[in-house]
């Protein structure tokens, strides 16, 4: 991991944690660290990359030779996550029948569609739901559909998507995050970006529909956004993540190879630059230089120009906090706020975000109201699956509650010394 941005110590248990990282790493990913563990923490190191989609793609990212326990443990769980891909794939090819038969223009987000330029093969990304894009009333037709599918809402809806719906189920949760049976949810985006949600306006979003593209998936034409704007819409995806304290490292990591695997076209760079207004550009290059930082990916040298541009908060919450969001599992902190605090223009909307942040009223998993009864287990289960995050975020709020109001009075300061 490259020190080029933040100044947080990597102190106290972390050496489970990092021995992802060091898997992870470009060009020269390692495995020392992995070979060291105890057979507790290979435990604790599957638990923890499980949790972030990691698992699967430990042994095509590494290119150093991994432990045999690791190896035999990504066999185990991509022989039943194979068995659920298979199901994700034939639900998306009936529902994209579907939408088609009834001329229903969508673009498909994520999954298939991040292979094999953002992740070898489809099948390393843990793939949880299907998620499509239908702007204005579209969308609202296309739940009709998946309801004629036989499709029912068992969550609240949130910002930039309806809730999301999946087939009625008796599956019970055994603790298994690759169950092949797990019912498959969708979600439907009115919106790729919540400017109102996330008091950050990003322009030009609107244009992403009209580059859509087709590609072929299994001998299914599907519609897919253009390389530059996927590229696009996985910065924000990743940073909407981020600034809601979050650590998608799968996520992270593809943006990462994409960098890596396009540092030296400079075509795509200047058609990317062409086609993506300043701000949205802004926010990029920001998670750019983030993941580049983590993973040491290369980076095209007309970027460089770029990172120049970021405005100085942004700078200097890279600089001191950029390794914040890493260390989270060890030394706890909120320093995403900052980040949140430089992107935000009016002093209204960083007020907003200040009260939102140091007092959440809303916890995720603890408010759904599904309308079918059939999803009660269901929910209970998302809860169950998820509660150690959900729990280690609700100790996270409760102990850096006044650490974070002093370090918001030191960060005020050093942004008035910019």
């Amino acid at each position: 991991m490259r020190r080029c941005c933040g100044n947080s110590h990597l102190s106290g248990d972390h050496g489970t944690f990092m021995a992802a990282f060091e898997a992870l790493q470009f060009p020269h990913a390692g495995s020392e660290l992995l070979e060291n563990l105890s057979e507790i923490e290979q435990r604790r190191f599957f638990a923890w990359c499980d949790a972030r989609q990691l698992s699967l793609m430990l042994p095509s990212t590494c290119n150093a030779r991994l432990p045999d326990w690791l190896l035999e443990g990504v066999q185990r769980r991509s022989a039943r996550y194979q068995q659920r891909f298979e199901r994700l794939k034939a639900e998306l090819f009936q529902i994209v029948q579907a939408f088609e038969a009834a001329k229903l223009e969508f673009v498909m987000l994520k999954g298939l569609s991040h292979a094999p330029a953002f992740t070898p093969d489809a099948r390393l990304r843990a793939q949880g739901d299907i998620d499509f894009w239908l702007p204005g009333e579209a969308v609202y037709k296309a739940r009709d559909i998946l309801t004629e599918l036989g499709y029912v809402a068992v969550l609240d809806s949130k910002s930039r998507h309806l809730a999301p719906m999946a087939r009625p189920s008796n599956w019970r949760w055994r603790g298994d995050l690759f169950d092949p049976e797990m019912p498959i949810s969708v979600e439907l985006h009115y919106e790729l970006w919540s400017d109102t949600a996330e008091c950050i306006v990003v322009p030009g979003l609107e244009q992403f529909w009209e580059r859509k593209v087709q590609r072929e998936f299994d001998s299914h034409s599907i519609p897919v956004l253009r390389d530059e704007d996927l590229l696009g819409f996985a910065a924000l995806h990743f940073l909407l993540h981020l600034l809601h304290g979050d650590l998608p490292l799968q996520r992270a990591w593809e943006i990462a190879r994409f960098l890596d695997t396009h540092a030296q076209d400079d075509a795509f760079w200047q058609s990317w630059h062409a086609v993506h207004p300043p701000q949205l550009r802004r926010l990029e290059i920001a998670m750019f230089r983030l993941v580049s930082c983590w993973f040491g990916c290369g980076v095209n040298s007309q970027l460089e120009a770029e990172f120049d541009l970021l405005p100085a908060g942004v700078k200097l919450w890279l600089h001191k906090y950029g390794l914040a969001p890493v260390v989270r599992d060890w030394a706890v902190n909120k320093s995403e706020i900052w980040l949140h605090l430089a992107l935000v223009e009016s002093y209204r909307d960083k007020g907003r975000v200040l009260v939102r942040r140091l007092i959440p009223l809303r916890l995720p998993g603890f408010n759904d109201r599904a309308q079918s009864q059939q999803f009660t287990i269901l929910r209970w289960a998302g809860l169950l699956r998820n509660f150690p995050l959900l729990a280690a975020r609700l100790v996270r709020h409760l102990v850096t509650f006044v650490p974070t109001l002093f370090e918001g009075m030191r960060w005020y300061w050093l942004v008035r010394r910019l």
